[in-house]
């Protein structure tokens, strides 16, 4: 990863290749689609920094890796860390990415347990 307007951009075409994804099987949520689409995409690009670690050639910036994280593929950070034992004796990145997991995991138990006044206002807003 380059800079930031690429980082950026790619989670953007992200995002509107999961509106794609929705027209297709409207029944699965944007959102779903989104957090499913940056989990692989978080993974691979794990896999693909361990993989130039091996061969030592570039290696893919922690920057990308903690934004990509950020953008929502926590989970495929974590399972790529895990699986190919990356970046795990970094404790400065494992403290970074349980940071950014914990903020997750505290957002998606505040939208499951306030959905119903979520979906109100929403409901609201449209009329």
């Amino acid at each position: 990863m380059c800079c930031n307007g690429f980082r950026i951009i790619l989670m953007f075409s992200l995002a509107a290749l999961s509106f794609v994804f929705n027209s297709f099987i409207p029944s699965i949520p944007v959102i779903v689609w989104y957090l499913v689409s940056i989990n692989i995409f978080t993974f691979l690009l794990f896999i693909i920094d361990k993989y130039h670690s091996i061969k030592e050639r570039k290696r893919v910036r922690e920057l990308s890796l903690h934004f990509f994280s950020i953008a929502g593929g926590f989970i495929g950070a974590f399972l790529a860390m895990i699986l190919v034992k990356h970046k795990l004796r970094k404790k400065v990145f494992l403290l970074w990415q349980s940071i950014i997991s914990i903020i997750w995991i505290i957002c998606i138990i505040y939208v499951i347990n306030n959905l119903e006044i979520i979906q109100n206002t929403l409901q609201s807003l449209s009329k």
